[in-house]
């Protein structure tokens, strides 16, 4: 796993690193694969405390940042933040590839490859709900924002909400989506009524809740599947990529907006996480490789507001010590003259201070 930033160059870390999140507190980024996970400051790519030892397919960190859960090839498991020590394991409940913590941080749901999703206590490691059956293997779990419903996608299968307290489905929305890895191809809209999915005939496409009826839809991507939806914190942009292209889209009518992000290594890529500042997106990529993009400059302002990089902070800084400095330099030039063109005007010996005086 390799860590690379706009304003860093990082030495190789470890392997396999496909999984990428950031913690809710916007200064670190998680990272990770089969051979663990591990925590990089945000500032400076510095890595953080010491290696989790788990075979990573999925991710989530609490809100209130005091769990971290797991998805791994032998189930789930609760990780307490501060300590970084195993609290809570989920075993026999096959290979978990989606994992969310809900908004209220008590509960966490688990999408497996038997096409089953799940919902545990977060303390105890209780099951709550399920398991509900869906149409394959469940590559998408997220909460609604009130933490209520839950909805869940499958590969090549359809969308599915539910009631998280009790299991109830409530609604099917007809839609395949193209999730193949860990990515997750939906997302909830911040007011919980309406959800962005990724199809697989390579659009995103918004759906009302309440019915599972289609509200509006991308333009079709050239390339492979549209794998996945990271909705911003702020509501105004979703990231999705194709093939080894990063887009961005404006929420409000889902069309193409700033700058694509080209992979240029040609490896693919496999994760995508927006910073909660909305001011980064972390790229996990199949080789190990963990790329962290500074967003202003990619999007247009208005998608802000975004925070100004410790490059261009540097770089506005030296521009104002310079100028600082010229203007002293004016300034010093200036007294100097002035102090010399009143030498000039002194009395010279044998000249009264009327031989001075201008003529008339």
């Amino acid at each position: 796993m390799s860590w690379t930033k706009t304003v860093l160059d990082a030495n190789s870390l470890s392997s396999r690193g496909k999984v990428v999140a950031f913690h809710p507190d916007g200064k670190h980024v998680f990272g990770g694969g089969d051979d663990g996970i591990r925590r990089w400051r945000l500032e400076d790519g510095q890595e953080v405390g010491e290696q989790t030892g788990v075979d990573l397919r999925a991710i989530s960190i609490s809100r209130d940042q005091k769990w971290i859960v797991c998805g791994t090839k032998e189930g789930a498991s609760v990780w307490d933040e501060e300590l970084q020590e195993k609290v809570v394991d989920v075993d026999g409940t096959d290979e978990v590839w989606a994992v969310d913590v809900s908004p209220d941080s008590t509960t966490f749901a688990t999408g497996t490859d038997k096409a089953a999703l799940s919902i545990w206590s977060i303390t105890s490691g209780k099951r709550l709900v399920g398991p509900l059956k869906h149409d394959s293997y469940a590559t998408g779990v997220r909460f609604s924002p009130n933490s209520e419903r839950i909805a869940t996608a499958s590969i090549g299968g359809s969308i599915r909400i539910f009631d998280s307290r009790n299991g109830d489905e409530l609604v099917t929305i007809n839609t395949l989506t193209a999730s193949t890895g860990p990515s997750t191809p939906l997302a909830w809209s911040n007011d919980g009524q309406q959800i962005f999915a990724a199809s697989k005939d390579n659009k995103i496409k918004l759906f009302d809740v309440s019915t599972g009826s289609q509200l509006a839809e991308s333009q079709a991507f050239q390339g492979s599947y549209v794998d996945c939806v990271a909705l911003a914190a702020n509501g105004k942009f979703i990231a999705t990529y194709v093939n080894h292209t990063i887009l961005f889209l404006d929420t409000s009518t889902l069309s193409q907006i700033g700058l694509v992000i080209e992979n240029l290594k040609s490896t693919p890529i496999w994760s995508i996480a927006i910073s909660p500042d909305n001011g980064y997106l972390a790229i996990g990529l199949n080789n190990g490789e963990i790329t962290i993009r500074d967003l202003s400059g990619i999007l247009p302002d208005s998608y802000g507001p975004f925070h100004v990089s410790t490059c261009s902070f540097t770089m506005l800084a030296c521009q104002a010590s310079l100028i600082l400095s010229l203007a002293l330099t004016h300034y010093i030039r200036h007294l100097t003259t002035r102090k010399d063109n009143r030498t000039s005007l002194q009395p010279r010996a044998g000249v009264t201070t009327n031989d001075l005086t201008p003529p008339r």
